[in-house]
């Protein structure tokens, strides 16, 4: 199949995807056509046809897709098929929730380092892994052959903190400080603001009211 530009609208659909694909496969079914998986996502059958076709289409009409061959297909189109070491930037109540959650491992993702200015959390642990000083983050980048990042400071000193990642080998943020970081080409960067989501569901509830 040919290189050729995806959609973010499309990209971003994947892991709902994959999520769904999950769920049947552990369900035990290994069949389900683009209208089944239509009324189960509340996304239309030519969009999910469309969507896959983007990959090489992977269904076979009077079939429709072998569940488990889809979700690893999926898997790998999202690069999941392979591990990805991230660390932790800022050990405060959100970077602590997020060193707990398990789930990462299952997908490829390894935690591996959690990072801090606050002296009193040194040495602490969350998942047997240690808060370290903000001091060693960037020989432990280097050292540890990290991907990805997790920026939970706050904004004051994200940017700081981005430029520092980049310059020692990080190839993706994944930012949740209230400031839009400013990285060269070729950095990926995820930025989630969650007041954004509260707002739009209160505008959701607004709409709804009226």
């Amino acid at each position: 199949m040919e290189d050729k530009e995806i959609s973010q609208a499309v990209i971003g659909r994947l892991p709902r995807y994959f999520r769904y694909l999950g769920e049947l496969k552990d369900a035990g079914i290994e069949r389900i056509s683009s209208q089944d998986l239509s009324e189960l996502m509340k996304v239309t059958a030519s969009q999910i046809r469309q969507d896959f076709n983007n990959f090489g289409g992977f269904g076979q009409q009077g079939y429709g897709y072998n569940v488990e061959y889809l979700y690893n297909e999926v898997g790998k189109i999202l690069g999941l098929d392979q591990q990805h070491r991230f660390i932790i930037v800022g050990a405060g109540n959100l970077g602590r929730a997020l060193g707990n959650y398990i789930n990462f491992e299952k997908r490829g993702f390894i935690f591996c380092g959690i990072f801090d200015q606050n002296p009193d959390l040194f040495g602490k642990e969350i998942r047997g892994i240690k808060i370290r000083p903000m001091e060693e983050m960037e020989a432990f980048i280097r050292k540890n052959d990290v991907d990805i990042a997790v920026l939970t400071i706050p904004k004051s000193g994200a940017i700081a903190a981005a430029e520092k990642l980049v310059k020692n080998g990080i190839k993706a943020i994944w930012n949740f400080a209230h400031v839009d970081l400013n990285v060269p080409e070729g950095i990926q960067v995820e930025n989630v603001h969650l007041s954004d989501s509260l707002m739009k569901l209160s505008y959701n509830i607004s709409k709804a009211r009226e």
